[in-house]
């Protein structure tokens, strides 16, 4: 009997950093098996992000049925030449690769792609927004973000919610018929720790054994609100002079949080950046608490990868971290920009020893219960066979 012809799959994506790229990573690892019985076809942006071109090149020596083009003009920016530009390629690509499904991610990825298939018929079209533009804008941006995302919403079959606060958003703004939306929550596998994790991961980062360590993994922009983190911060450090903060990642903030850390009169010695670190998920045994103090969000894997590992968190709570973190159960949620409710939280957990174990053993369980890898998988899996 011969073999069926392999399905084309095209994916379509301009952010290639944090959350996204994860998941994009998680869908392509999948995917790519050869019993999924797919050839897929990558169009990415290209921010020079550390690893991106190794991680891909790797999957293309894998699975030869796994090919990707940089569209060097596909960017997160609204530059109306560059965009063009994109669209153009983009279309040059499709045209070539006859796809049977195409998936597009992330708000300008998703806009271009999206018009970029209709333009040439193909009807098949998933879109995920990992975060709704709008969400982070108001005024009059956020109005035209939104008409901009309403009409692209008709040239997809269906749009990805990654949790269930963002499919009620897309509701209540009217972005699409409800018929449209579906929830495919983002999603982390089980993850056992050896017994020496936190003193392993302690030791790489030079913290004592008995230091209470509160920490944050998170990119250095605007979205992760660091102005209330180091404030909340200076805050707790007040009340508990021995604690010790550290910051994982890297970003265009740097300077400025290092200039208000200073300001606030807290020392490098207890307030740590890192910058960015290809190990950033072996360090999160060293944390007492995962902290992130968001502006907003989709469904945030820091969070979760926190979770799998029996860390507590604080988050503020914003769309998408209130539908991981079950308040008072696995982690505590916190006022958004409120440094001393942020740190309120995240004393209430350091000065209760009994309370971290009991969220962190909560959080295991939920984190296999409710974000399950194999319902990530099989969701889409049943998307895409539609």
């Amino acid at each position: 009997m011969p073999t069926p012809p392999l399905r084309r799959l095209c994916y379509i994506c301009e952010a290639t950093q944090g959350g996204v790229r994860k998941h994009l990573r998680d869908l392509l690892h999948v995917f790519l098996r050869p019993k999924e019985g797919f050839e897929v076809l990558g169009l990415f942006g290209d921010r020079g992000e550390i690893g991106f071109h190794d991680e891909l090149a790797a999957l293309a020596a894998r699975y030869p049925n796994f090919r990707h083009v940089f569209i060097s003009d596909l960017q997160r920016a609204i530059r109306p030449l560059m965009d063009l530009r994109a669209l153009s390629r983009i279309k040059e690509r499709l045209r070539e690769f006859k796809p049977d499904l195409i998936h597009t991610h992330s708000a300008k990825a998703g806009f271009v792609g999206r018009r970029a298939a209709h333009a040439l018929s193909f009807a098949n079209v998933i879109h995920t927004p990992h975060v709704l533009p709008f969400q982070a804008a108001g005024g009059a941006r956020g109005r035209i973000y939104l008409a901009l995302e309403h009409h692209a919403a008709k040239y997809a079959r269906t749009i990805v919610c990654v949790s269930e606060s963002q499919r009620a958003l897309a509701l209540d703004c009217n972005l699409c018929e409800a018929s449209k939306l579906t929830v495919i929550r983002n999603s982390i596998e089980p993850h056992e720790l050896p017994p020496n994790a936190r003193a392993q991961a302690r030791a790489k980062l030079g913290l004592a054994e008995s230091a209470a360590v509160a920490g944050m993994v998170a990119r250095l922009a605007p979205q992760k609100g660091l102005s209330a983190f180091a404030r909340a911060a200076a805050e707790v450090l007040r009340a508990r002079p021995e604690t010790i903060f550290v910051l994982v990642g890297g970003g265009p903030l740097e300077g400025r949080l290092r200039a208000q850390l200073a300001t606030l009169g807290v020392s490098p010695e207890h307030f740590r950046i890192l910058g960015h670190r290809e190990d950033a998920e072996e360090l999160y045994a060293a944390f007492d608490v995962l902290v992130l103090s968001s502006l907003y969000e989709g469904l945030p894997y820091v969070l979760l990868e926190a979770m799998v590992r029996g860390v507590p968190v604080v988050a503020t709570d914003v769309l998408g971290s209130r539908d991981v973190v079950a308040d008072g159960e696995t982690g505590l949620l916190a006022r958004v920009n409120d440094p001393a409710d942020i740190a309120a939280k995240i004393l209430t957990l350091l000065n209760d020893p009994e309370k971290m174990k009991l969220f962190g053993t909560a959080s295991i369980k939920r984190a296999a219960d409710v974000f399950s890898f194999e319902e990530f998988v099989r969701k889409h899996r049943e998307l895409y066979r539609a």
